[in-house]
């Protein structure tokens, strides 16, 4: 913690100046990072007698410029009256979980971006009310037995996850967390004007852990080993450990060594995906085996202490192909690599519901339900990944349902 000439910490200011050379080297920051604190110190300090504030005009100025402009230009033909709860919510890297690459709002440079952010954030205001009510008595809400949660997954995952960890952080739920940020993390392909995160928080990390105010838990790993082939930190495969423990436990998983944080306590729930980097017979291979191996066993086990198994079906992709799915990267041209706004259907999804079965091999799957939020996608070539706040909030609300 930087500490200025006046002994005031820089947690402890109001963000209220502009930034300048002098005023970075008084704390020790450089411009970029003064405004991602300005941002987040903004998004959440209470307003004396409102509960609110207002994305879509209204008497509220928000002083931050890109926000500023952002609300001015794209808000003021909607309605004043939807809101966002001041209680509840995130925007434009004011989660600390947050990745820039995911926050369409701070990678925004035309008015095209502005739409899909405005889209995105619309979609979060239209289903805040479920997703309010879903965070709220889950991670706040005291828990007589607390929830330890394992997610293993993909980035599609990942996504999810910070979502969880972002709404429970604008809520005042998070007790501790542990993230494994990157000191390198790339840039993406297509994103050339605003690539300030190359490492550190707001770039990329491979686990991560969240520990709320109520007890309940969450840590996730990747399911297929930490980026960059670095596995003296990841898992080669999450699965192939937990057949082993299966075969020689009894029907017993943990969450192993590579969460960021060490887990309290046995695993409650297992939150699992294949995600969209394997072709469909690769897809339908692991599939097979997560269901013969891992679901199956727990699922006939006797335990009442078994954890419950929760897939998350893999979310629409939306290019412009005959299917919407990525085919090749020497085949993905810039017209290919378009957005459109839906498809018909999602092959992924479809291979994931005919193996997977709620009730008879995993407890509960849970569907994006996407095939028309094309428009919500980072894009810039990624029409996969949505913009955050958005898609991946209602996903993790109805996560947290299943719990």
């Amino acid at each position: 913690m930087s500490i200025i000439d006046d002994g005031t910490s820089s947690e402890e200011l109001e963000y209220k100046e502009d930034w300048t050379p002098q005023l970075g080297e008084q704390l020790g920051l450089t411009q970029k990072e003064y405004r991602v604190k300005r941002r987040q110190y903004r998004w959440r300090r209470k307003q004396g007698g409102g509960s609110t504030l207002n994305l879509f005009g209204g008497e509220q100025k928000l002083e931050d410029d890109d926000i500023t402009t952002f609300m001015n230009d794209n808000y003021g033909g909607y309605s004043n009256d939807v809101n966002i709860p001041r209680t509840m919510g995130y925007y434009n890297l004011s989660c600390p979980f947050e990745w820039y690459k995911y926050s369409c709002a701070f990678m925004q440079d035309n008015e095209f971006d502005e739409q899909i952010t405005a889209a995105s954030v619309q979609y979060y205001q239209q289903n805040l009310a479920e997703i309010q009510r879903a965070f709220e008595s889950v991670v706040i809400n005291p828990q007589q037995q607390p929830r330890r949660i394992f997610m293993a997954g993909d980035s599609l995952l990942r996504q999810v996850f910070i979502s969880v960890a972002c709404n429970a952080y604008s809520l005042n739920a998070v007790e501790q967390s542990e993230v494994q940020w990157r000191e390198e993390w790339p840039c993406p392909e297509k994103l050339t004007t605003k690539c300030v995160f190359t490492g550190g928080q707001h770039s990329g990390f491979d686990a991560a852990s969240v520990r709320f105010t109520n007890g309940m838990e969450i840590h996730f790993v990747p399911h297929r080993g930490f980026a960059y082939s670095d596995m003296s930190k990841g898992e080669p495969d999450v699965l192939e450990r937990m057949k082993w423990q299966i075969d020689n436990l009894g029907n017993k998983i943990g969450f192993g060594t590579k969460t960021a944080l060490r887990p309290s306590g046995p695993m409650t729930h297992l939150v699992y995906n294949v995600g969209a980097h394997f072709t469909l017979m690769e897809s339908r291979n692991m599939l097979n085996i997560f269901v013969s191996n891992i679901a199956m066993p727990l699922m006939g086990s006797k335990s009442e202490h078994r954890p419950k198994i929760v897939y998350v079906i893999t979310p629409t992709a939306h290019f412009n192909t005959p299917d919407g799915q990525y085919i090749r990267k020497d085949r993905m041209d810039d017209e290919r690599s378009k957005c459109v706004e839906r498809v018909s259907y999602n092959p992924r999804a479809e291979l994931e519901k005919r193996i997977l079965k709620a009730g008879v091999n995993v407890d509960v799957l849970l569907d994006y339900d996407d095939l028309e939020l094309g428009a919500l996608h980072v894009q810039r070539g990624d029409c996969l990944h949505y913009c955050m706040p958005g898609a991946a909030d209602l996903v993790a609300a109805r996560l947290l349902d299943s719990f």
